[in-house]
């Protein structure tokens, strides 16, 4: 599958955002019981407190001891009460802390109308984004504005089909065999939009297009650095963004990669979870680091001293969410492997 690396930091990605809703709501109304909770209890040590100042000031010895009898009753049988709760929703914050979150996550996305929640929000998502990733392409090949909003149409629909089957993965109840057919799926869903976009392209422009694809990753991570610096002193000059493009292609180009993910038929047959080995990940994570080492000599000559530390801040923020994404993936992946 073409765009499984994609699809696997893609949902991974994705998997941060429904848990970080999941546990903020719930911790958010469980923190919230405790605080009230806590104020009772407050309030209750203030009652006790003024209670006990009645009783020295009353001066019959009966009434003091009846009164403190009632009192320290009534508040020993509150307190219990009242810390018996305390202990309770305690217990459940710490739970909603430590748990894995991931079952709850993927058995979300069994529900179809679910899933076709995210994906029509990452369709919407995509309107932006194509822009950043295909505006040159698009300004190169001249097309007319109803050709652009085709061609726009069907990458969102490329990448949309992929989406789809990785969600559909997650669903603990497949077996080996089931995944293999939806991965079959999403390759001639993919197949069939490649055919659409060559036929809106004519064969010529088509190999263009091939030949700009192979840039988009790196349009698009430059596209994210650029607005980093947007508006600032620092900002990449247009000839410094095409020059940055070239270094980066270049440098793709000639490097070898060792952890097989990004390989183009990784995941092919439906198995992301045997594909997310902790081995292949740490080979990753550093083929990435020897990749961008690489990156940094070639681009030093095209940007300033404080571009250059900026970018370097940024690979790093970049590889970091990578290996996030690839985490998470592994987890929801492999709560739903069989």
């Amino acid at each position: 599958m073409k765009t499984t690396f994609l699809i696997i930091t893609t949902i991974g990605c994705f998997a941060l955002g429904i848990l970080d809703v999941i546990q903020s709501a719930k911790l958010k109304d469980e923190k919230h019981q405790l605080e009230v909770i806590k104020q009772e209890y407050q309030n209750l040590s203030e009652r006790l407190e003024k209670q006990t100042e009645a009783i020295e000031n009353v001066k019959s010895v009966e009434a003091k001891a009846q009164i403190l009898q009632k009192t320290l009753h009534e508040s020993a049988t509150a307190t219990i009460a009242e810390s018996k709760k305390v202990e309770k929703l305690q217990a459940s914050l710490d739970q909603a802390k430590t748990n894995n979150p991931f079952h709850a996550v993927t058995d979300m996305l069994k529900d179809p109308d679910m899933r076709k929640m995210v994906i029509d929000q990452q369709k919407i998502a995509m309107g932006p984004i194509l822009e950043k990733q295909y505006g040159d392409f698009l300004k190169q090949m001249n097309l007319s504005p109803e050709q652009s909003a085709a061609f726009k149409d069907l990458i969102v629909k490329r990448t949309l089909a992929g989406t789809d089957v990785g969600l559909a993965m997650m669903d603990d109840s497949l077996d080996a065999s089931q995944r293999a057919d939806l991965a079959k799926k999403a390759r001639d869903q993919t197949a069939a939009v490649e055919t659409e976009i060559k036929q809106l392209l004519g064969d010529n422009n088509y190999q263009s297009f091939q030949n700009y694809e192979k840039t988009v990753a790196d349009r698009t991570t430059l596209s994210q650095f650029s607005d980093q610096l947007a508006g600032s002193p620092t900002a990449l000059t247009p000839e410094q963004q095409s020059q940055m493009i070239q270094t980066l292609g270049d440098a793709r180009s000639n490097f070898k990669w060792t952890s097989g993910l990004n390989d183009g038929n990784a995941g092919a047959d439906g198995n992301i979870a045997g594909i997310l080995t902790e081995d292949r990940m740490a080979k990753f994570i550093a083929d990435s680091e020897q990749f961008d080492q690489q990156v940094l000599v070639k681009v030093q000559p095209i940007l300033t001293a404080e571009q250059y530390a900026a970018y370097q801040k940024f690979q790093k923020q970049q590889r970091d969410l990578q290996l996030v994404g690839l985490k998470m993936a592994r987890q929801m992946f492999n709560s739903g492997a069989k």
